[in-house]
């Protein structure tokens, strides 16, 4: 039986319930700061029922970020019908969903065409004729729409195939900036692609 559809966490009340309520209150109204302090305390719980859902500890942190992404633009659209604890994982379960929809597609193209617009390459044959090959250059070529470290991120992860945790220790960051700097810049390259390359598109991982 599919995880997702046999597994529903009980989403219990707790202690800091009423001062989750106080901060999406004073979130919904334009506080910064509040939604900061609500994303700092619901942050773990997200990651806790990410790894549940998707039973995979680098899934969970990019679900957690990705979730924390969405309340901030949608914690307007709160209206207090349900905890509020109850309306976030309602969140995340949608998050992992469209997460693994997107996989899904992404490993179907990936197994049509035998490889990947990006492949992963050591230091020694990045550059190097072929398989990919054109579709890595024309990559590289649009490294100068990203930022010093978005482009670091990048040429380590996507070009060099390091990890999250190595491209942190590598460059002295956490983890988690490391995947959303990660995730910006594939969406420059995306964007750029789709104004040069829209027929290449579709193939290139989000």
């Amino acid at each position: 039986m599919d995880t997702m559809t046999s597994l529903e966490l009980p989403i219990s009340p707790l202690g800091d319930e009423p001062k989750l309520e106080e901060l999406v209150a004073r979130a919904r109204e334009g506080s910064q700061t509040a939604f900061d302090a609500l994303a700092s305390r619901v942050r773990d719980r997200v990651r806790a029922w990410a790894a549940r859902l998707t039973d995979d500890h680098d899934d969970a942190e990019d679900v957690a970020q990705l979730v924390l992404l969405r309340l901030h633009r949608q914690v307007a659209e709160f209206e207090g019908r349900s905890r509020f604890t109850t309306w976030l994982y309602a969140v995340t379960k949608r998050v992992v969903l469209s997460k693994r929809a997107r996989d899904r597609r992404r490993d179907a193209l990936a197994m049509a065409r035998g490889d990947e617009l990006v492949p992963h390459a050591p230091d020694s044959t990045v550059g190097e004729p072929g398989a990919g090959h054109e579709l890595m250059t024309l990559v590289v070529s649009y490294l100068n729409v990203l930022s010093g470290r978005e482009r670091d991120v990048f040429e380590l992860g996507d070009l060099r195939g390091m990890n999250a945790s190595e491209i942190a220790e590598r460059l002295g960051v956490k983890a988690v900036t490391v995947r959303t700097q990660l995730m910006r810049a594939r969406r420059k390259i995306r964007l750029r692609m789709l104004e040069e390359h829209p027929d290449l598109l579709e193939d290139y991982r989000e």
